[in-house]
């Protein structure tokens, strides 16, 4: 066990996954303070939901890896937790898991003499399985913690872009054939027959980091869910088609990185959807985004909302809407539209205050 628990402190993909998290929140709380005078969302909700979802995932994928009987090589290994560590460095770009699907091709080359059979179909589940992952993942823990920055529209009104974040981490355990760990006497190693294997931590890191102009960043994440289901169908067909016929590996290697690369384009394709700008407007007060555990969120505003009236008093700006909630200061009651067009009543008893106290935060709060 002390073997195991080295091998995953030592991992590089634990390192760069904890300085890209913790960097990422650091920097979102001080942007929220600069732009808003207050960090939103101050919670440690997207850790959590990352340690919890990933650790439970793992063990399921661990079944499916073992039940597969995927043996990877250690170099196989290598090249799924290096392309790991790539996209995390670059995840302020984005981050989505379709390039776990090309780790085959890249390790393909020190392997293009052996019989690609070996370790094609399990490689193939484990694609398989950590695309589920991220659909499951996605739907069941993916708290709406976004970034909100407010930029300069086409016509000069203010516009509200938003980033969003969540990592998952799977702590996988997983048995690497070869020789090549007799050679460190201190690491434990298992036989079957002439066969050697040990057992290896390999953490990888999934989750989303993706920007949105014209919806917000779940919309886009509820495609990608969908997107990474029906992949992860396909994957699991091209690792039974490459059991059922070993000869057909290389084939399958180059099906998987194609399907990874079209899943990769769905992506971004996702987050460029939306009908129109999050922007300023004179026919309420929009929403720049909505604090937790406030009187706004137990009304389920959500950011991109559009106050339409307030305690039955039509709202234009922050100012009306300040006078209208202090028409009756213990209580608020909301005409909304949603970002598509639906209207909807809101109401909840509250403390007398401004609207930012309430945990609405709208573009008039953005700092000089």
């Amino acid at each position: 066990m002390g073997q195991l628990v080295l091998s995953f402190i030592l991992s590089p993909v634990t390192w760069v996954g904890a300085l890209v998290a913790g960097f990422g929140r650091v920097l979102r709380i001080r942007q929220e303070r600069r732009l808003f005078g207050v960090g939103i969302d101050r919670h440690w909700t997207g850790l959590w939901a990352g340690l919890i979802g990933g650790v439970a995932v793992s063990l399921v994928l661990d079944g499916m890896l073992l039940a597969a009987g995927a043996l990877l090589p250690q170099w196989v290994w290598l090249t799924v937790v290096g392309l790991n560590v790539v996209a995390l460095l670059l995840s302020w770009f984005g981050f989505s898991p379709w390039f776990f699907a090309l780790a085959g091709l890249v390790a393909f080359i020190p392997s293009a003499h052996l019989a690609l059979g070996a370790w094609v179909g399990g490689f193939a589940v484990l694609v398989a399985g950590i695309w589920a992952a991220t659909a499951l993942l996605l739907h069941l823990l993916n708290p709406p913690i976004d970034i909100p920055k407010v930029v300069a529209g086409k016509r000069g009104a203010k516009v509200a872009v938003y980033r969003h974040r969540q990592w998952y981490w799977l702590p996988l355990v997983v048995p690497v054939p070869g020789t090549w760990f007799a050679a460190p006497s201190w690491w434990p190693t298992l036989g079957i027959g002439t066969h050697q294997f040990a057992l290896l931590f390999v953490p990888l890191v999934i989750g989303a980091a993706l920007m949105t102009k014209r919806q917000l960043p779940q919309a886009a994440t509820l495609q990608w869910r969908w997107q990474y289901l029906g992949a992860s169908v396909l994957a699991l067909i091209i690792a039974g088609l490459t059991y059922w016929r070993p000869a057909a590996a290389g084939s399958a290697v180059a099906m998987l990185a194609v399907l990874g690369v079209i899943v990769g384009i769905g992506n971004w394709r996702a987050t460029k959807l939306g009908a129109a700008a999050i922007s300023q407007t004179s026919a309420g007060v929009r929403l720049v985004a909505v604090q937790p555990d406030t009187p706004a969120s137990k009304m389920a505003l959500q950011a991109g909302d559009i106050i339409l009236t307030c305690n039955h008093l039509p709202v234009h700006n922050e100012a009306e809407l300040y006078a209208a909630l202090q028409t009756q200061p213990t209580y608020c009651r909301l005409k909304v539209m949603r970002l598509d067009g639906a209207i909807r009543l809101a109401e909840t008893a509250i403390f007398k205050g401004a609207p930012h106290e309430l945990g609405m935060i709208t573009f008039a709060e953005e700092q000089a």
